[in-house]
């Protein structure tokens, strides 16, 4: 596997496969992450293989009762929901209705996930009156493809868009145009204001999250005048961070930092996962022609800028031909998220020194797949049966 004859996709998608089968996978959104880049990468470059390795590991969470290994509805965890988007995949690819079971599965949680008064989904049962910006990425395109394979894409799109635009109104900050990572409804969590709601910083990744929600749900919205208003709702969200993540990006390297607003303070730095994330979103917001010609110009010229630079600093391939990327932030959260865990307070300090930097988390490492697709292969992307969203 030589850097001649492969593209960055290629390689760390091989280098992806490699070191996923070195693990013991479980149900969760980390883990989906990876498959489901994985898959899409497969359908954009022609490879029926990696598409059947895809479908072999989904496999082994299936059980022939209808159960999925590791999945609970009771935990109302939209993180746990996520996983599920490959399986219209594995559905359309195969017909086999056991797939379309296990959506209906997952979709039920969905129906009964609690809410907060003005309409939003909870984060997790455990984490009570509470949005932050991860969710919208965990269940959107989710929610949005079932209802079309169901023929409830009006009722679908007047609940998702309508949770798109709260946690924006709900979480963004004038000064900056950007978004805090999390808003407590209930303004008790001792991680948030008392008068807002929030919580204190711009996580690089919770906005990343968000940013490929919205292009990605826009994606699935059918290309039928009833809807277009759905889509420009969600459009005119996505448009108005552009120009805040442009303004926060860095000169010297085209990487974004793990606080986004705080560059070069403390122990803050420039951290792959939402990177990778953000030039996926710009990227893919000028490829499809959902910006005006001067921003266009300029989303891609950040956007490549960001991939020459994760590129550059952040990916390097070992003796053995592995791809890997580096300085990932291995997650965060705010509260607790069992007993023992170390209260998280969403402070500078703890997004910056708490948590570990990793290397090769799926978290980073898919996203940066998604980078390498928009910027390598952005003529494959358009047109072609194989590839419905993108």
């Amino acid at each position: 596997m030589s850097d001649q004859t492969h593209s960055y996709a290629e390689r760390i998608a091989l280098s992806l496969m490699q070191r996923y089968e070195a693990t013991a996978p479980v149900w969760h959104y980390v883990t989906a992450l990876g498959l489901e880049c994985l898959y899409r990468a497969g359908k954009v470059l022609g490879k029926p293989d990696w598409l059947a390795w895809v479908q072999h590991q989904y496999d082994a969470f299936l059980h022939s009762d209808g159960t999925i290994h590791g999945y609970s509805i009771d935990e109302y965890s939209l993180d746990q929901v996520n996983p599920g988007k490959v399986l219209f995949d594995l559905y359309a690819r195969t017909g086999e209705e056991r797939y379309r079971t296990y959506l209906d599965v997952l979709f039920s949680q969905l129906t009964t996930q609690p809410r907060t008064k003005s309409h939003g989904f909870w984060h997790k049962q455990i984490y009570p009156n509470q949005m932050w910006l991860d969710g919208l990425y965990m269940q959107g395109s989710f929610y949005l493809r079932y209802a079309v394979l169901n023929h409830r894409v009006g009722a679908c799109l007047d609940d998702l868009v309508s949770q798109c635009e709260l946690i924006f109104e709900k979480t963004h900050d004038q000064e900056t145009g950007l978004l805090f990572h999390a808003w407590d409804e209930s303004k008790q969590m001792a991680w948030s204001d008392p008068i807002t709601g929030l919580s204190q910083c711009f996580w690089s990744r919770a906005l990343g999250w968000y940013c490929m929600a919205l292009v990605d749900i826009a994606d699935f919205i059918p290309q039928e005048a009833i809807y277009d208003s759905y889509k420009n709702r969600l459009l005119n969200l996505a448009t108005a961070l552009v120009r805040p993540l442009l303004s926060v990006q860095d000169c010297e390297t085209g990487l974004w930092w793990q606080v986004l607003d705080q560059g070069g303070r403390g122990k803050n730095y420039l951290e792959s996962s939402g990177s990778a994330m953000f030039v996926y979103f710009l990227l893919k917001m000028v490829r499809k022609g959902w910006l005006d010609s001067n921003l266009a110009k300029d989303a891609q010229a950040a956007g490549l800028k960001g991939f020459s630079g994760l590129c550059e600093h952040k990916v390097y391939s070992d003796a053995d031909g592995q791809m890997h990327v580096r300085d990932i932030c291995r997650g965060a959260g705010l509260g607790k998220y069992y007993p023992e865990c170390p209260f998280r307070d969403g402070s500078f300090a703890y997004y910056t020194e708490r948590e570990p930097i990793v290397e090769d988390n799926l978290q980073g490492v898919g996203p940066f797949l998604l980078a390498c697709l928009e910027a390598e292969y952005a003529g494959k992307l358009e047109g072609s049966p194989e590839t419905p969203y993108w």
